[in-house]
């Protein structure tokens, strides 16, 4: 019987340490689209502010919507390739919407030069992609960045470096399942504010 005990209890430790580990803290940074697409005279231009967007890939006006930049901790400033990046979309305190990586949202980074402006400040100069292929949006998007990493700087215990506050000009295409007519060509700014830890 103490035995059977000791069995459940261990598998009960191991099954909260695996849940634990798969719930690990990450850097959660609102993001934000300032996107004008470019129509001809059967398919006009719009704008694509953020709160359009959440509606585009949500498929319907999600109230108080905020759209969120998430990535795991780990990436080193000027990491290239993936930075496993993905979206979450929030109607207040309420998460309504995750977009993956890399299938439905992918954040890459083509090049980086990073240069050293104070102890723990580096800027970023970057070329990055932005890809999304969710509920009927797809779209791709390039363009120059300019990110203001804090390095070294911790919050609740984590450490930020690689994280950071970042400015895209961006052009691309999108299309949009019942809005667009096909796809269409596409400049503007995507930015994102400074990063918080959230569990």
């Amino acid at each position: 019987m103490k035995k059977t005990i000791k069995i459940l209890i261990a598998n009960a430790l191991l099954i909260i340490g695996t849940i634990a580990s798969t719930h690990a803290e990450t850097l959660v940074q609102p993001l934000h689209v300032a996107l004008k697409a470019y129509g001809d005279g059967a398919n006009p231009s719009i704008t694509i502010q953020t709160p359009q967007l959440i509606r585009y890939l949500v498929g319907a006006k999600v109230p108080s919507g905020h759209l969120y930049l998430v990535t795991p901790v780990g990436n080193t400033p000027g990491t290239t390739g993936n930075l496993n990046a993905f979206l979450r979309i929030k109607s207040g305190t309420n998460t309504v919407a995750e977009i993956s990586s890399p299938g439905q949202f992918n954040l890459f980074q083509d090049v980086a030069a990073l240069r050293k402006i104070a102890t723990n400040r580096i800027t970023s100069r970057a070329v990055n992609r932005f890809s999304i292929d969710f509920n009927g949006v797809q779209a791709e998007f390039q363009g120059f960045s300019i990110w203001n990493i804090l390095q070294k700087t911790t919050a609740s215990g984590v450490d930020l470096s690689g994280a950071g506050a970042f400015t895209s000009n961006v052009n691309g295409w999108i299309s949009i399942n019942g809005i667009t007519d096909g796809a269409m060509p596409v400049s503007g700014i995507i930015f994102a504010d400074p990063p918080v830890v959230r569990p």
